[in-house]
C-alpha cells in the first residue's frame, strides 16, 4: 500500500472541481455496468423466484442502487458547478485509500481513459 501511496504522492494540489468531476464519472460509470447487469440477474428469475418476496426485493435493491450511484453523480456534477475556481484539495491521504491502483490513477488525474470496455475488466476466480 505505501507504494501505491508514494506513486501519487508527487501530485500537488488539485482543483476540487476536477476532483468532484472525476467522482462524478466514476459513479455514473458504476451505474452504468450495474445497469448493464440486469440482464444477468434476470435471466436468473424463473416463474418460482418471481413469486418469491425475498427475490423480488433484492431485485429492486439492485435497481435501487443503480438509482442512487446516477443520483450520487450528478450531485457531485452539480457541486461542481457551485465550487468556486479556485478551491484546491491535495489528495495524497485520500487516494492511499484507494487499493484499485486504475481507479486511484483516474481519481488522480493521470489517466484519461476513464470509460472501460468489459474486455478491460481483467481476470477473475470463480469459488
Amino acid at each position: 500500500m505505501q507504494k501505491h501511496a508514494s506513486a501519487h504522492s508527487q501530485s500537488a494540489l488539485t482543483p476540487v472541481t476536477d476532483m468532484l468531476g472525476r467522482v462524478s464519472v466514476e459513479l455514473h460509470d458504476i451505474a452504468a455496468a450495474v445497469e448493464r447487469m440486469h440482464p444477468l440477474v434476470s435471466a436468473q428469475s424463473g416463474q418460482a423466484t418471481m413469486h418469491d418476496p425475498t427475490y423480488l426485493q433484492a431485485l429492486q435493491g439492485f435497481d435501487h442502487i443503480e438509482q442512487k450511484l446516477h443520483c450520487l453523480a450528478g450531485f457531485l456534477a452539480d457541486l461542481k458547478q457551485a465550487v468556486p475556481p479556485g478551491w484546491q484539495l491535495d489528495l495524497t491521504s485520500a487516494l492511499a485509500a484507494i487499493t484499485l491502483s486504475d481507479l486511484a490513477s483516474r481519481l488522480a488525474g493521470e489517466d484519461a481513459q476513464i470509460a472501460q470496455d468489459a474486455s478491460s475488466f481483467g481476470d477473475y476466480e470463480l469459488f
